[in-house]
């Protein structure tokens, strides 16, 4: 992953070059203050890459966070995350229409706080917590897509599903932009890992926006599982979104169920992992299930610009609860952007988040002296 970081590195450095040439020295200049990204601008090399059929975007963000109350250390980190997403229209690169390949290079690097003893289970900052938990510093994300037209389109390969958390209207984010939070990022369903290898297909209709998933069940930060996908069972997710407008302001509101063939612990045998007594059989359970509703509605958007806004978001899951550790949960909160003139791209909310963890978990737990209780919080941002 590390070499062919630094060769997309160096590519992506002599194309910008070549676009910068082409530009010209006679190229209109924006001011920085006025552009969206730094390399943003009339004829600027972003543009003339675009132009080409490669598109680039970048960012490197900054953290210092540290406890300051209750439990835990109060020492306070440091640590950054830098992105590199580059996608190829093939159409524009002389392939065929429709087809576009999307890579994401990620990596971090300094301390974080999502360690700090204070009692937290779940991270309490996504951007610095993956892709780490998966025993890494960085990763690499590569998915090629097709538009078949009339509203389908299929997208297979290795996926960072912290990118389609991000793109949500009013809880997007990703853990970069709005909240810290992975329970408020991207809600935990228990049955999704961050990173998949698997396929999507999209169908937009006029009533509603249809989404198949089928994926392996396993994080594919580990390279076992994009040797030999599905090794250990199939995971499908079926969803649907339905946009409405209430009083003429955009609302988007959905439905999910998954389904998982892969075996996990059987949490009502906890207790046995100690003292087993009938063999590794009686503590697997085959199959997860996943229900999950999501709502978000504009209470405001500006008539210029309807991306920009702000509203009320909310989501409910509901799982099996044995083998998946979580047997439900709830999340609502209110935020968007800031509507004053120049200070639109800055985003403000505030939300609650309530994590109900499986009976079966808690019980055997119990009895081997360990106890937990449902994991809640509020969170606010104001970037």
């Amino acid at each position: 992953m590390r070499s062919f970081a630094w060769g997309a590195g160096l590519a992506l450095g002599v194309l910008i070059g070549q676009a910068t040439a082409q530009a010209g020295d006679d190229a209109p200049s924006i001011a920085i203050l006025d552009r969206e990204t730094l390399l943003d601008g009339a004829d600027g090399p972003k543009q003339a890459l675009r132009a080409r059929g490669i598109i680039v975007d970048g960012s490197l963000t900054q953290f210092y966070q540290g406890v300051v109350s209750g439990d835990g250390n109060k020492a306070w980190q440091y640590g950054g995350k830098g992105d590199l997403i580059v996608t190829l229209d093939g159409h524009k690169l002389g392939l065929w229409q429709g087809f576009y390949v999307n890579v994401h290079q990620e990596w971090v690097y300094g301390e974080d706080a999502n360690s700090q003893g204070d009692g937290s289970v779940f991270p309490v900052n996504t951007a610095l917590g993956l892709p780490p938990l998966g025993g890494s510093d960085r990763d690499t994300s590569v998915t090629v897509t097709q538009n078949f037209g009339r509203g389908l389109t299929v997208s297979a390969g290795k996926f960072n599903l912290l990118d389609a958390a991000a793109k949500t209207p009013l809880m997007g984010g990703g853990g970069l932009e709005t909240f810290l939070n992975v329970a408020l990022a991207a809600p935990i369903s228990g049955v999704t890992p961050p990173y998949i290898v698997g396929a999507i297909a999209t169908l937009k209709t006029e009533p509603a926006i249809f989404t198949l998933m089928v994926y392996d069940p396993r994080n594919a930060q580990s390279w076992d599982v994009i040797e030999h996908p599905f090794a250990d069972g199939t995971t499908i997710s079926l969803g649907m979104t339905v946009p409405t407008k209430f009083a003429g302001l955009n609302g988007y509101y959905g439905m999910r169920g998954i389904y998982s063939s892969k075996s996990g612990l059987d949490l009502a045998n906890i207790p046995q992992l100690i003292i087993p007594s009938q063999g590794d059989e009686i503590l697997s359970k085959d199959g997860y299930w996943y229900l999950g509703w999501t709502v978000q509605q504009y209470l405001y958007q500006d008539s210029r610009n309807p991306a920009v806004g702000w509203g009320f978001f909310s989501d409910i899951g509901i799982s099996d609860g044995n083998p998946n550790p979580f047997a439900w949960h709830v999340v609502a909160g209110i935020g968007g952007n800031n509507t004053a003139p120049g200070r639109q791209q800055d985003r403000w909310g505030i939300a609650y988040f309530k994590y109900g963890w499986s009976n079966d978990l808690l019980a055997g737990l119990k009895q081997i002296g360990l106890t937990y209780a449902d994991e809640s919080g509020v969170a606010d941002i104001l970037a």
